[in-house]
């Protein structure tokens, strides 16, 4: 009996250390103020807001090449580009889950834990928007994503009007590009 209390509290002990979840470190609060695009440059707002379908998945975006932000539930990323043609991109990124549920579950979910650090190594872009940005414009985008239970979530984003989207930001944190 004492045996069976002491692989119940390793497991207990072993679930709560391994558990993780998609959320990512996050910068200051939005402020309505930062909103305006300079004449000679467009502006750009991408957001994730609290909906609680999805909110375990986080999204690195790229535009083009070039690495923006990793955004998870409830972040906001903005960024300035010279006029000329957008293509926003971006990739699942992933975090394992762990729930051992005996002695080897445990060891085999530890030793999964020590190997994590390649979840998300390589990087496989997907395009969510291409457009034309004018200079003086400012642009608002809600990432969203399809999801069915045989594939992996699809990325898209949803042109939203400025007084909706700013209505959505509140409360939303900048999103950094740790990953």
């Amino acid at each position: 009996m004492k045996f069976r209390n002491i692989q119940i509290y390793t497991m207990l002990f072993a679930t709560a250390f391994l558990f993780g979840c998609a959320s990512k470190p996050v910068g200051e609060s939005f402020v309505k103020q930062d909103t305006a695009a300079d004449t000679d440059k467009a502006r750009v707002f991408i957001y994730k807001n609290k909906r609680l379908y999805g909110s375990a998945f986080s999204w690195l975006i790229t535009e083009g090449d070039t690495e923006l932000a990793v955004m998870s539930t409830n972040t906001y990323f903005v960024f300035d580009s010279t006029p000329k043609m957008l293509t926003l991109k971006a990739d699942l990124r992933s975090t394992p889950t762990y729930f051992p549920t005996s002695p080897l579950g445990v060891v085999m979910d530890t030793i999964g834990a020590a190997n994590a650090h390649e979840t998300n190594s390589k990087i496989k872009l997907e395009e969510l928007h291409t457009f034309s940005a004018s200079p003086g414009t400012t642009y608002y985008f809600r990432l969203e994503f399809k999801h069915d239970v045989v594939s992996s979530p699809q990325p898209y984003l949803v042109a939203v009007s400025e007084e909706d989207a700013l209505k959505e930001m509140q409360g939303t944190r900048l999103a950094l590009l740790e990953h």
